[in-house]
């Protein structure tokens, strides 16, 4: 499987050896700008220009949690190692941590003086990289 996000603000899960559509998940008020797998394979994140990040249940196709503390635009997400974390980063020039059972924020790093573009983790999840239109690439440990 595949999963694709699109300026249709949905998600689409795709069937990769037959090309055919899956699902399409739905709840998002504005383009979808990331979508990606849980570690185990159970979960979709996506984040979006309607200033959320969504949880999918990809066996059910409904939306398990919404986060919301982002002022503005979230354009990257990714999913630390462990599976329990999510980073995104917002156009309130932010990059937040949140507790995926939870849904709670559990950290917010600042630093970045214009909107954080992309955000990656490294493998052990303990160096988080951040870029930004302030033309800085950060280095968070």
């Amino acid at each position: 499987m595949i999963v694709s996000s699109s300026n249709d603000n949905t998600i689409d899960l795709w069937n990769v050896e037959s090309g055919k559509l899956l699902k399409q998940f739905k709840g998002h008020s504005s383009r979808v700008m990331r979508a990606k797998f849980s570690p185990d394979g159970k979960f979709i994140i996506s984040c979006s220009l309607d200033d959320t990040i969504r949880i999918w249940n990809i066996e059910t196709g409904l939306e398990w949690k919404i986060l919301k503390e982002h002022s503005h635009h979230v354009n990257d997400i990714k999913y630390l190692p462990d599976g329990q974390t999510i980073v995104s980063c917002s156009s309130d020039n932010t990059i937040r941590l949140w507790n995926v059972e939870s849904g709670e924020r559990v950290q917010i790093l600042e630093g970045h003086s214009q909107a954080v573009r992309c955000v990656d983790v490294s493998q052990n999840g303990n160096i988080i990289a951040s870029g930004s239109t302030d033309c800085t690439i950060r280095i968070w440990g």
